[in-house]
């Protein structure tokens, strides 16, 4: 279960070599070589000295197959660069316009596709959800007839509403209407979405409200979901090398690698019917393309989306809530910001809100978060961004009940056959293992929030008792104690 280490096969070792494709950036070529020789952890702590490490080596060392990178600056695309092969199992090398699954980067761009249908006055921000809805309903409860979901809160993730992320779906097999995932209904192989939390309340993320968003879009525009992110974003963004098809058709896609061996998912792919959640196939450089045209629109050259609309989605203070991008704000600027982890794959996509720059990395493995955020550390290093970047960070050591409290064995749910994840304690000190990375140190900032030198930030739910219920990883993957 455990990943401890592993070598790549020799096909894959000879692709990494060099970059497989490589897009531009003659004048970045001193930039590109830095951050191929300076990769370094997200996290340093304080009196300790970091690593630095090659871009070959981290490939190996995380047994990533394939990764695409790109960076825009001042809404440029200036350079792009793709390692190693579609699939460990063949020797087919990716490049720039590989597709690879973006995951929870599916989010904001349905957001986007949202506010163009409120530009369009199809949709309406602070109307009630269900007065968009005509196949299916939110559930009326004690909680809504207090105050109702609206857009507003499925787009920030406010609205109440369960279900953090979908699991996926074996290609080929019966996959169920958008209906019956919300209702929990078979084929589904999720619960009910229902709403437990006071709509508009407080944060926390939803692939299920995110699915209701999916459903209003389809319900009032009277088309696909698909059909209007590529009529109303893909096209006019010019990202021609993206879409929510299954299955992929496209011979150039990159094939999941799951589990702590990066073993590959050809024949055991998964589609995703919650489109908006998870279901985007993507290239970093239309990613960077999408990122540029938002700081845009934001900074008032209308494009698809009016300045009025791109503030509210990426608004001028971080601590706001935005719609559809988490918001960050290092000392630098806001930047709009969101990962992705689906079976098999992981990314990042960061943009700075005054256009200075935007940067998407894309994985086909999925031990390729701990990748991707040395590659953005060593980007952040290299342009002197400190979104992503290199930080220091001071710690607290805790005392053994504390510890006691936090070691275990974790996993989607608590009958899980095995672990996900494991938090044991050695020689006083908490360490941390599974498929998130390998054995490494797990850090206290207090007795609540920890993180991992490689970037992972972990945050501890507690039940009344102040007993441990889950873990949230980067808030997205909810992982509970095994029984």
């Amino acid at each position: 279960m455990f990943r401890g280490s592993i070598l790549p096969s020799l096909v894959v070792l000879s692709a990494l070599a060099m970059p497989a494709a490589a897009q531009t950036g003659a004048d970045h070529a001193s930039q590109i070589a830095a951050i191929e020789n300076g990769l370094r952890p997200t996290y340093g702590v304080a009196g300790e000295e970091g690593e630095v490490w090659t871009l070959e080596e981290r490939i190996r060392h995380y047994d990533v197959p394939g990764v695409s990178i790109a960076v825009a600056i001042d809404g440029e695309l200036v350079w792009a660069r793709a390692y190693g092969v579609l699939d460990k199992n063949g020797d087919t090398p990716v490049d720039t316009e590989t597709m690879f699954q973006a995951a929870s980067l599916s989010k904001p761009v349905a957001a986007l596709a949202a506010l163009a249908l409120v530009q369009d006055g199809l949709l309406a921000l602070d109307d009630p959800a269900n007065r968009f809805l005509t196949r299916w309903q939110i559930p009326d409860n004690a909680l809504t007839a207090q105050q109702p979901v609206t857009i507003r809160h499925l787009l920030s993730h406010r609205g109440g509403t369960t279900i953090h992320g979908f699991r996926g779906y074996p290609m080929g097999s019966e996959l169920p209407s958008l209906p019956q995932i919300l209702d929990g209904q078979p084929p589904a192989n999720t619960d009910p979405v229902i709403v437990n939390q006071l709509p508009g309340d407080s944060y926390r993320y939803s692939g299920g409200g995110y699915t209701i968003l999916q459903l209003a879009i389809e319900d009032a525009s009277g088309r696909s979901f698909a059909d209007v992110v590529e009529g109303r974003i893909f096209h006019p963004a010019g990202m021609a090398r993206s879409h929510f098809d299954y299955p992929v058709s496209d011979a150039n896609a990159a094939v999941g690698h799951a589990g702590a061996e990066s073993t590959s998912m050809a024949g055991a792919e998964l589609a995703y019917p919650e489109l908006a959640a998870a279901g985007m196939w993507t290239t970093p450089s239309d990613l960077v393309r999408l990122g540029s045209l938002v700081a845009r629109a934001r900074n008032s050259e209308f494009y698809f989306l009016d300045q009025g609309l791109a503030r509210q989605l990426v608004p001028e203070d971080a601590g706001e809530p935005g719609l559809g991008f988490g918001l960050n704000d290092d000392g630098d600027g806001v930047a709009f910001v969101h990962s992705g982890h689906n079976p098999g794959y992981s990314a990042r996509w960061i943009n700075y809100a005054d256009g200075r720059a935007s940067v998407a990395v894309l994985t086909n493995s999925d031990s390729g978060g701990d990748l991707i955020r040395e590659i953005l550390s060593a980007v952040g290093h290299v342009y002197g961004w400190r979104q992503d970047g290199h930080e220091v960070r001071e710690t607290v050591s805790l005392d053994a009940p504390d510890m006691q409290a936090i070691a275990g064995d974790y996993g989607w749910s608590a009958a899980d056959a095995e672990p996900f994840m494991a938090i044991s304690i050695t020689d006083g000190q908490l360490w941390i293992e599974g498929a998130l990375g390998d054995r490494t140190r797990f850090h206290a900032q207090d007795e609540n929030r920890f993180f991992v030198t490689s970037g992972l930030n972990f945050a501890v739910e507690r039940d009344a008792s102040g007993d441990v219920e889950a873990i949230i990883v980067q808030d997205e993957i909810r992982l509970v104690p095994l029984s």
